[in-house]
């Protein structure tokens, strides 16, 4: 039967279950099928037959050559054989700029196929942002902030979020600044010493940045990132606010529809952990956010996984899961504590750049490599990642 034979209908379903590659390599040689591939109904209908083939993105560095690795494993759902288990999945060519750069991660989470790149060119202490979908191949370089602070002003950045305004479906970009009046200042408490927040919001459909509101969190200091979340359209970073004896830890909140900030309460763990030794990352559970806390001192390593069940309630945090003692493990505790909950799964970075995966069921420990990996590579940053055919250059 040819091709003409076929209903249209039967045509697209058959066509929205392939790979995004081969779509485009199609949309080459046929016309029709070009205009179909662009039609956000036939977008929307691939997008959500996608997600049940999700994958696992790996960022990290090619430490003997200098250079980002990218790699993409299938999702974990079948009961692959252990020897078998490192053999599969793909490294993908990296889409990432050529000139010089002092530093490169990816922002938040894979949104609609979308990949959030940061990275900062030498002379520059800004970061610059691209947007990268992987699947069709696109790579767009975003404006450089409308920024420039004058030369008596210090400055750092100190958060960055990806996300999508699901009311007028555009993506966001967002970053945060904080700076002071005193470029030489030590003590961060010192009076004399003036901090403000500045927040920037970039918009896909206009291609620009805004600057925004950001009073909610001016007080708010945002460490180094620990398991960043973005959920049903509200990303989350981990923070600490000032108290009138000690520091607390809250989570803040930015609602990509509304550009508002929040902040969220975090469970009281000074009772039964030591502040001084306790490590905690976002997550996300049964579509609620989860914090991951984790104990350094013992040699076998135990995970308390908190939940808020009711969003914004601090009384509703519960402590679900202690999982552990993970005796296999050396140490997951690095610059950053990279964690991933998936069903009855943990995926982690170990502090040596290696992607380990546990299965709560089998109570199993493996390593999450493919071939033809470079025998220095150095794992950095983990997320799901399902393609897509949303472009991103307008």
């Amino acid at each position: 039967m040819g091709r003409s034979d076929l209903p249209q209908e039967m045509v697209e379903d058959i066509l929205s279950r392939l790979p995004a590659k081969s779509l485009k390599r199609f949309s080459c040689v046929n016309k029709s099928w070009s205009t179909l591939f662009q039609n956000p109904c036939f977008i929307a209908k691939h997008q959500h037959l996608s997600q049940k083939n999700w994958s696992i993105f790996a960022y990290g560095v090619d430490c003997e050559a200098d250079k980002p690795v990218v790699f993409l494993h299938p999702n974990l759902d079948d009961d692959a054989a252990d020897d078998d288990f490192d053999s599969r999945g793909i490294i993908l060519e990296s889409p990432f700029l050529e000139e010089p750069k002092q530093s490169e991660e990816i922002v938040g989470s894979c949104i609609n196929g979308i990949i959030c790149l940061k990275y900062c060119v030498e002379h520059n202490n800004i970061h610059d942002f691209a947007l990268w979908n992987p699947a069709i191949r696109e790579l767009k370089v975003l404006p450089s902030l409308p920024i420039h602070f004058p030369s008596n002003v210090d400055y750092e950045d100190v958060g960055s979020a990806f996300g999508y305004d699901s009311n007028s479906n555009d993506f966001k970009v967002i970053t945060i600044l904080s700076y002071w009046n005193d470029p030489g200042y030590t003590v961060p408490w010192d009076p004399s010493v003036i901090m403000h927040t500045h927040v920037e919001v970039y918009t896909l459909s206009t291609n620009s940045w805004r600057q925004v509101d950001c009073d909610t969190v001016s007080h708010i200091n945002f460490p180094a990132p620990f398991g960043e979340i973005y959920l049903n359209g509200v990303y989350h970073w981990c923070g600490t606010a000032p108290g009138i004896a000690k520091d607390y830890d809250v989570i803040v909140s930015f609602d990509m529809r509304n550009e508002v900030f929040g902040i969220l309460s975090t469970p009281n763990l000074s009772d039964i952990l030591d502040p001084a030794y306790v490590w905690e990352a976002l997550a996300v559970l049964g579509n609620c956010v989860a914090l991951v806390v984790f104990d350094s001192r013992p040699t076998d390593k135990i995970f308390h996984i908190w939940v808020m069940r009711e969003y914004g309630i601090k009384e509703s945090w519960t402590k679900q899961y202690v999982i552990g003692p993970f005796s296999g493990i050396t140490n997951i505790v690095g610059f950053e504590l990279q964690i991933l909950l998936l069903g009855d799964k943990i995926l982690m970075v170990e502090d040596n750049g290696e992607v380990v995966l546990y299965n709560l069921s089998a109570q199993k420990i493996k390593n999450l490599r493919v071939g033809g990996l470079p025998s220095l590579f150095r794992a950095s940053q983990i997320m799901v990642y399902e393609e897509s055919l949303v472009s991103i250059m307008g």
